[in-house]
């Protein structure tokens, strides 16, 4: 019973010893989407499990590692912890299990120990008056790398497709009896919350596996993409095909239900004021004894009378039907054109003198009771019309 209870508290020990985090060996033969995968996940492990002091021990054995000098060290390990962001630490952790340092389609091919290392410089130079010679400890503010929205939306993607990945292994493993239609992809996207921009990047994750696929079962596939899927029979990769669109169709399908139920924006309404401002035309006639309206009020209006002193024209402009008047810049908007008339005065003193003293039923049939001939309305407003009466 003593050695039963013994090697029970020698494996507890030696399970407690054991490093969980991720294992990057054999990631030289990933291809790019794995390597991308995992290098998303690998981050979100470290974001969730250790804290940014824990981390920074990580960047400390990384230079360790990589022949930095006692100096330089120390000098690392007396900054403020928060200036060691949390990607750096992931990073340099990362690094120290193995993950390759340069790839070409990873990061732009740029060399991740190289950008490590500027880091740490960075972190170093922002950091060397942390600690004052009277030994006080200097507030420092948090200089780490921000996590940008985008990456937030992309993290979280990815924690979105962890059933998505546990096919992806069923398939591996017992590729014979995959059911593709098992997955309700739809139903498991929504349910774990999946917004548009998680869509958006679930579908383009997978959308090169398909492509990939598709290619192959066309027969158009080069003989380096037969030779890595020829232990697979027709009917495996027809399934599987049918499984990843089923990704791509759920994916469309919640982008475009976001669209449907995005409110419509609302369009803030132009002062009134604002709309006029640029409206030239004449404020008073003194021979004629005639003021302008304010034209503040044509803007929803029925109708607009003018008068231009220098043509001796009397118009009217009558809104279109289920619109009103409006103006825009110098010209009226939203008038008839059939409707809209103007005609020249002969005695302009005495017509306008009627105009003035003309109730509204007198005003319908006053420009039909004039002897001259009908003139289209351009909309146009100068210096030399005066607005006579809104309706």
């Amino acid at each position: 019973m003593a050695t039963k209870l013994k090697k029970a508290s020698i494996a507890i020990r030696e399970k407690a010893k054991r490093d969980y985090s991720p294992d990057w060996t054999g990631c030289e033969t990933w291809d790019e989407t794995k390597f991308l995968r995992y290098f998303h996940g690998a981050m979100q492990y470290y974001r969730m499990e250790s804290s940014g002091k824990e981390l920074k021990v990580k960047v400390i054995e990384w230079m360790n590692k990589n022949g930095y000098d006692k100096k330089t060290v120390q000098s690392f390990k007396k900054t403020k912890d928060n200036r060691c962001g949390m990607t750096v630490g992931a990073v340099a952790a990362c690094l120290l299990r193995g993950m390759q340092s340069n790839r070409p389609d990873f990061n732009k091919g740029r060399d991740t120990a190289t950008w490590l290392g500027s880091e740490i410089a960075k972190i170093i130079d922002e950091g060397k008056d942390d600690i004052d010679e009277s030994g006080v400890v200097v507030e420092a503010k948090p200089t780490g790398p921000v996590v940008t929205i985008q990456e937030r939306v992309r993290d979280a993607a990815m924690l979105m497709t962890e059933e998505i990945e546990e096919a992806y292994q069923n398939f591996q493993n017992d590729p014979e009896n995959f059911d593709p239609k098992a997955f309700k992809m739809l139903n498991l996207l929504k349910g774990k919350g999946a917004k548009a921009a998680h869509a958006r990047i679930i579908r383009d994750f997978y959308a090169r596996d398909l492509a990939e696929l598709e290619e192959l079962a066309s027969g158009s596939a080069d003989e380096q993409l037969k030779e890595a899927y020829k232990h697979r029979s027709r009917k495996q990769i027809k399934n599987f095909i049918i499984f990843l669109t089923e990704i791509q169709t759920a994916c469309t399908m919640l982008m475009q239900e976001a669209k449907v139920n995005r409110a419509p924006r609302k369009t803030k309404a132009v002062p009134k004021d604002k709309l006029v401002a640029k409206l030239k035309f004449m404020k008073t006639n003194e021979p004629l004894k005639l003021v302008s309206v304010n034209p503040v009020d044509i803007i929803g209006a029925g109708e607009l009378w003018i008068y231009n002193t220098k043509s001796r024209k009397l118009g009217k402009y009558v809104a279109s039907e289920f619109n009103t008047l409006g103006i825009k810049g110098t010209t009226i908007t939203g008038f008839d054109e059939t409707k809209s008339i103007c005609k020249t005065l002969r005695k302009p003193e005495e017509k306008l003198k009627e105009f003035k003293a003309a109730g509204k039923i007198a005003l319908r049939k006053f420009l039909d009771e004039i002897n001259a001939t009908d003139t289209k309305m351009n909309g146009r407003i100068n210096e030399e019309i005066i607005l006579l009466k809104v309706a």
